[in-house]
């Protein structure tokens, strides 16, 4: 007896579904792709519960007669296609013929269509894949989609779906970004009865971009456009003063359709080498124009990815385009020392050059007094019992030096020398020991007014960087207040307005008692400006605005619980507000520092995981002077 059975309709377009509608916001790109193949200049995407309970897409596009709505649902059945040979010429957004179907077999669904010079319109319904009732209605001429109770037929995949909000979110940034590319069709998006976006479409890129970003993101866009080997790029580059923390504002488009692509996003890094800080990410939006015949967008089910025939030609398109950009702007910051604001960048044009131009900001002095040098101190402390290594994960040797004449004989010592490794076997000793040299050894003074120099009393050079350290001391201190829930708001003189994206804000609303937990207290500006209030005590007032983008970025689009996200705003808080590298210390400064270092539990990495240490004994240094052979 056969054991292979054929599936029927019914649990192969289920199985289907899976493929192409993940969760609701697959849904809305579906039907708003349909639009736009469609001609429609307007689209209206309403939504009810994050998308669960309903999803209206409305369009006034050309719409379909009664037998093309009935062949809608059928899988595979499509306006855009008509052959294979016609894959690789595509101009339409869809092609598959999958959407309607997929929809169908997994909600009920309502498609209410009518062509403009058609006296009446056409209705049809599907529950479940199965077909309800076709009939005629009355309707302005367009198309619009309903569908309700999205996976009630399929509890193993409702089950896995988000929060109403968090659904919500994903559904206005897809909308975000196709209000980005399609700047000649206006949308408007409605959740739960209130419109929250909605776009102009009046063919004009910068509109679009202010209408999801606002000013202050709009004013830092460059706009590019470009044609290189027939690739034409086209959209916005930031500055580097609006990178992000993630990658979540590198948005690309090909041929208008929404996608991810490691190459393009390889030759966004590339054009951003040296101008942003580890960790930070471009906010770059682009539209990549290139033939059909040159692109495979039959790649991914929901058409997320494409394959190019030539990626070298995409990679150097796209690298060329945003370096020729930014090779006209330098990025210079202005410091304004008699006030609480924070720093502003200025931005003048230059002629065009053939690298781009990064100078380096100045360091922005902490509110103590360093008119003093420190010079070197004779400063003692009380003596170790015993001596003290680092682990050996932060130990940096000092690479070797020629030698040219040999030292005297009379000061050359025969001696077999261990390695460092064997050293830290032969001398063991506990924390408490270890911490305790860093306050009982000699301070000798500091090194281009970054490194702190300590000589012990077992004869050992402690190089200790004081921004790291400082950085430590007050990241532990943050955390420990907030762990013990003890974290204190601070209002500010002048509350700091943010620009934001309008689905960043709506989350930010929707978490505005837990941000209120942690001390922060905020409220809306607008569409796209927040205005913060007040911060937690902990947070420098000078970078507030920094910290609060970071950890919102590491918040929602990173998919960080709220306390990783904190915890992360802290450790920038915390490097924002320690003292910097060639600030000069007073000698009781230093003795503070390496007592608050002293206490901590891991007094040995800076909170972004460099080391704070560096130890070297007198017989290193003596074998690097071939003092010892």
């Amino acid at each position: 007896m056969s054991r292979i059975e054929i599936l029927d309709a019914a649990t192969s377009n289920a199985i289907a579904a899976g493929e192409v509608i993940e969760r609701p916001m697959s849904i809305v790109k579906e039907l708003m792709e349909n639009s736009i193949d469609a001609g429609a200049t307007q689209i209206t995407v309403e939504i009810a519960d994050g998308g669960i309970t309903l999803i209206r897409v409305r369009d006034n596009g050309c719409g379909m007669d009664e037998e093309d709505a009935q062949k809608a649902f059928i899988c595979h059945a499509t306006s855009k296609l008509r052959s294979l040979d016609e894959l690789f010429s595509l101009h339409s957004m869809g092609f598959r013929g999958e959407a309607l179907a997929s929809i169908a077999a997994a909600a009920r669904v309502t498609l209410s269509t009518k062509e403009p010079l058609a006296e009446k319109g056409t209705c049809v319904r599907y529950e479940g894949g199965q077909f309800i009732s076709c009939e005629p209605i009355g309707m302005p001429s367009g198309t619009t989609v309903e569908v309700r109770d999205l996976f009630y037929n399929l509890p193993a995949r409702f089950k896995f779906l988000k929060k109403d909000q968090t659904e919500a979110n994903y559904i206005q940034v897809l909308i975000e970004r196709f209000i980005l590319c399609h700047t000649d069709v206006s949308f408007k998006f409605i959740k739960n009865g209130k419109t929250v976006l909605q776009s102009p479409g009046n063919c004009d890129p910068s509109s679009a971009l202010y209408s999801v970003y606002g000013k202050e993101i709009c004013s830092a866009c460059r706009p590019i456009d470009s044609s290189i080997d027939g690739i034409t790029v086209k959209g916005f580059v930031g500055l580097p003063k609006i990178a992000r923390a993630s990658r979540s504002e590198q948005i690309i488009f090909v041929n208008q359709r929404l996608i991810r692509s490691k190459t393009i996003t390889s030759a966004i890094d590339a054009a951003y080498t040296n101008m942003l800080m580890k960790g930070k990410y471009a906010f770059v939006i682009l539209d990549i124009l290139i033939p059909s015949s040159d692109l495979d967008v039959n790649v991914h089910p929901q058409k997320a990815e494409v394959r190019f025939s030539n990626e070298s030609m995409i990679y150097r398109a796209v690298y060329h385009a945003i370096v020729n950009t930014l090779s006209a702007e330098t990025m210079s910051v202005d410091y304004a020392f008699n006030s609480g604001n924070e720093s502003k960048e200025t931005v003048t044009s230059l002629p065009p050059v053939k690298a781009p131009v990064s100078e380096a900001a100045p360091a922005v002095k902490t509110s103590v007094d360093y008119s003093k040098n420190i010079g070197y101190s004779n400063l003692y402390f009380k003596q170790q019992e015993k001596s003290y290594e680092v682990p050996a994960a932060s130990i940096e040797p000092i690479p070797s030096v020629p030698v040219t004449e040999d030292v005297p004989s009379e000061e050359k010592r025969t001696e077999k020398t261990p390695s460092m490794e064997t050293i830290l076997d032969i001398v063991p000793q506990s924390r408490e020991e270890s911490l305790h040299e860093l306050t009982s050894s000699r301070v000798i003074g500091t090194l281009f007014d970054t490194y702190i120099l300590l000589e012990t009393k077992d004869r050992t050079l402690l190089m200790i960087d004081q921004h790291a350290a400082h950085e430590k001391v007050l990241y532990e201190q943050l955390v420990a207040l907030e762990m013990e829930k003890k974290v204190v708001s601070q209002p500010l003189i002048a509350p700091v307005i943010v620009s934001m994206s309008r689905s960043d804000i709506s989350f930010i609303e929707e978490h505005s008692s837990d941000l209120e937990d942690i001390g922060f207290e905020v409220s809306s500006m607008g569409d796209s400006e927040l205005a913060i209030r007040a911060v937690p005590a902990q947070v420098d007032p000078q970078n507030v605005s920094s910290a609060f983008i970071e950890m919102v970025d590491e918040w929602m689009h990173e998919s960080k619980t709220r306390k990783d996200a904190l915890i992360l705003s802290l450790a920038t808080s915390a490097c924002k507000a320690a003292v910097k590298g060639h600030d000069k210390l007073h000698d009781i400064e230093i003795t503070r520092l390496l007592q608050d270092l002293s206490v901590l539990k891991d007094p040995y990495h800076c909170p972004h995981g460099r080391p704070i240490l560096i130890r070297l004994s007198e017989r290193e240094i003596e074998k690097e002077f071939k003092r010892i052979v």
